[in-house]
């Protein structure tokens, strides 16, 4: 019988995984990689699991370490690690490396309490003070407010968004090809007339170089500057994903189609992008203000 790390290993053969996904599996690695998958209990996975609360949220210190940032993780993080591992015990199935009778030890694990504020999207007037603040802060990079724009405008993932090359975007029929998204399929996303004429400024458009570069050719690493365009925003507890979502939601308040939304946002399930489908008073309240005015 193998090894959770063994099979982990081969899992993370089938596809390029984001960095978010490959630092939750390995932390089962760490926690739980020497026990035979087979003999791994729901209470091996509920000791990680309080370890991870305790452990809390990390950020970045000196060159690639990380180091506590003092605050709890939320229960949507804690319930994506449990389904990651879940989706470990499902491939180690599908590969016949378990029975089928065999009952994973994430099944009976409640899930954390998630929290339901719709306030984790920006709106438009938060992201006009996003590009007007990364306008004046990013005087070396010069790419932030590209970056943002296109966040918004396209609502493609941090991950996709900086692995873009410039053979991967078309100025002519404003289109951006992503290779691999995280459900593993590709995706052409549209871009906004706005989105390709900040593009159209950047420099340095050779095919193979990466659309958002740092010095070494390699993708650049937004996280203090994205933190110092917040804090100068004036915004607090939001991450660039959140203009993920607030992609997502600005489509639904335009009337568009959840199917489209669907397509646009690289969703598989209906679920996925029925979160945006839901406005909050306020917003309820600006359409009926536009309809029955």
């Amino acid at each position: 019988m193998p090894t959770l790390k063994t099979v982990v290993d081969g899992f993370v053969c089938q596809r390029d995984y984001d960095n978010a996904t490959l630092g939750r599996l390995q932390f089962w690695v760490d926690h739980l990689g020497d026990k035979q998958l087979a003999d791994i209990t729901d209470n091996d996975v509920d000791s990680a699991l309080i370890q991870l609360a305790e452990r809390g949220r990390l950020r970045a210190g000196r060159g690639l370490r990380t180091e506590r940032a003092g605050q709890p993780l939320a229960g949507s993080t804690l319930n994506r690690y449990v389904g990651q591992l879940a989706s470990v015990f499902k491939y180690a199935r599908r590969l016949r490396l378990l029975p089928r009778a065999h009952v994973p030890p994430t099944r009976g694990i409640e899930k954390a309490p998630e929290n339901t504020d719709h306030d984790r999207y920006f709106r438009p007037e938060e992201v006009d003070r996003l590009v007007k603040v990364a306008r004046l802060v990013d005087s070396r990079w010069c790419r932030m407010e590209a970056l943002i724009v296109l966040a918004y405008h396209t609502g493609l993932r941090k991950s996709n968004l900086l692995n873009l090359r410039w053979r991967d975007i078309d100025l002519a029929e404003r289109t951006a090809a992503v290779q691999t998204t995280k459900n593993g399929d590709p995706m052409v996303a549209a871009l906004s007339q706005r989105a390709a004429a900040l593009l159209k400024k950047l420099p340095n458009q050779k095919p193979d170089t990466l659309v958002f570069e740092g010095r070494d050719g390699r993708s650049y690493d937004i996280r203090r500057l994205w933190n110092k365009v917040c804090a100068e925003a004036n915004i607090r507890g939001r991450t660039f994903h959140s203009l993920r979502h607030g992609c997502g939601h600005a489509l639904a308040q335009a009337g568009t189609n959840q199917a489209v939304i669907m397509k646009i946002m690289g969703h598989r399930s209906f679920a996925a992008s029925a979160r945006y489908m839901h406005a909050d008073a306020n917003d309820k309240r600006s359409v009926i203000d536009q309809v029955f005015d």
